[in-house]
């Protein structure tokens, strides 16, 4: 199994465990950096979960889909040429409609397809993904052995086609996937062609009501004008001019005129038509596996925090800093978890505070501490509304510390990480972190959930030095003191 896949099975299992990871798939992984410990953890759950033959029938089901509509495109190109260009009762083939049936719409269609590639949500629409995955589910239905067996199919088949045609790869995907049905049907229009035209004898003429001969020969030159870089044989300018109703020539002569106008015609699809397709394609396809490449877990998500809690408890973890950690001390093993954060914060002047998501037990703690030092108003962040007004008012009190009270209970993740993001309005903003409960440090829970922060907030520059713990049973003995920021 290579990279990509692991880490895919990765955040099946992640699907399959939703936010919670089980702390069941027991192993050494103390010696293992965290992507080996990951992949090794991923190994175990993959036994008891099974959750790998379910994402390869659904790349099964994907290759499936994608090869039967091509198959279907080079059909419809191969039939459009007795359809629409030629037939047993004619013998002639108008140039001007050949042109504009197989390269108009093409690039039409290329210039379409560049407009929305580059307006990056288009092409992840929701509209757009769920119709797509409206035609696979109806494909599924003729491969549905797993479905009917594993207990998490829908939750996994979601969250794979969420990934293929989501914001990570849905650009690149469904571009390779537009470009290989174009090169089907141009492919089948060529092949086609091809065979008519080795098989019947026709004669080219053009046919117009509003365009003029030299608008025509124009056309015309502009297609010959390749050909006759590589010295194939193609229509002169007395050939276009020629080339109407009712011209007989001489049989040498209209043989010559016929050979040079299938030159031009099969050219001219293969050039300006099917090859741009297939090397578009093969961008895309290359851009796939690059994609592959390169995708990595969302660390930060709150499930991965748990997760590396798990295999990595981030008391062993060698950012911490202890001078007793290696005397193998029994009271220093007890105490840990209170060296890892500032017990004896002093709060900053010209700080502004702000709440997040706190329940009223809390925020009713956390307003009594902000009395204690400042002069505003607590703004609890909940919803969109209060983030812009609590962003608002940060930047119009121009602070140059922010503090921000949690609570410890709860799961970081990445919306509190963006938030604090946010806060830091200027480059020399510095956060506090306030981490509020109604327990001691000392309870299991409380510790666990505590590590998390600490990790968490080092992504935001938030060092151990500017975190503290506000616990209403445990209240670290200088954290009510005002002094003035060092």
């Amino acid at each position: 199994m290579d990279l990509y896949q692991n880490r895919l099975l990765t955040e099946g299992i992640r699907i399959i465990e939703k936010s919670s990871p089980s702390n069941r798939f027991n192993a050494d992984y103390s010696t293992l950096n965290l992507s080996d410990a990951l992949s090794k953890r991923t190994q175990l759950a993959e036994l008891r979960y099974q959750a790998s033959s379910v994402l390869r029938h659904l790349q099964q089901l994907l290759t499936f889909s994608i090869g039967l509509m091509c198959v279907f495109f080079l059909i419809v190109g191969a039939s459009s040429v007795s359809q629409f260009l030629v037939n047993e009762s004619s013998t002639q083939i108008n140039f001007f409609w050949a042109i504009v049936l197989f390269i108009a719409p093409n690039i039409l269609s290329l210039i379409i397809w560049c407009i929305v590639y580059f307006r990056r949500h288009v092409l992840s629409l929701p509209w757009l993904a769920n119709l797509i995955l409206s035609m696979l589910t109806l494909v599924d239905k003729l491969q549905h052995k797993v479905s009917t067996k594993h207990i998490h199919y829908i939750d996994l088949f979601q969250f794979y086609f969420e990934h293929r045609f989501g914001a990570y790869m849905g650009r690149v995907q469904l571009s390779l996937i537009s470009h290989l049905w174009w090169s089907s049907y141009l492919l089948g229009a060529t092949l086609s062609l091809f065979l008519v035209l080795a098989t019947h004898q026709v004669d080219f003429i053009w046919q117009t009501t509003i365009l003029s001969e030299d608008t025509f020969l124009k056309l015309t030159q502009w297609l010959t004008y390749l050909p006759n870089l590589l010295a194939i044989n193609v229509p002169t300018p007395s050939d276009v001019s020629h080339a109407s109703i009712g011209t007989v020539n001489p049989l040498q002569v209209a043989q010559e005129i016929r050979i040079s106008w299938s030159n031009l015609l099969i050219f001219s699809l293969i050039v300006y038509a099917l090859l741009p397709r297939i090397i578009l394609m093969l961008v895309f396809y290359q851009s796939i596996k690059q994609k592959k490449k390169n995708f990595q877990l969302d660390l930060s998500d709150a499930y991965y925090i748990q997760l590396k809690n798990i295999l990595h408890p981030i008391g062993k973890a060698s950012f911490i800093s202890d001078a007793d950690l290696h005397q193998g001390n029994a009271n220093n093993h007890q105490n840990k978890e209170s060296s890892q954060y500032n017990q004896s914060l002093v709060m900053p002047k010209n700080a502004y505070p702000i709440a997040i998501e706190l329940n009223q037990r809390n925020l009713q703690q956390a307003d009594k501490h902000v009395l204690k030092h400042y002069s505003v108003d607590l703004i609890n962040v909940l919803d969109n509304i209060s983030q812009q007004a609590a962003l608002s008012a940060l930047k119009s009190s121009a602070a140059a510390h922010v503090i921000l009270y949690v609570d410890v209970k709860r799961v970081p993740d990445r919306g509190w990480l963006s938030f604090a993001k946010k806060c830091q309005y200027k480059s020399n903003v510095q956060l506090y972190l306030l981490l509020l409960a109604d327990h001691p440090v000392n309870k299991a829970k409380i510790a666990s959930r505590l590590e998390d922060w600490i990790e968490i907030a080092a992504k935001v520059n938030i060092s151990s030095q500017y975190i503290t713990y506000l616990g209403q049973k445990m209240t670290p003995p200088n954290i009510h003191q005002e002094v003035e920021n060092g």
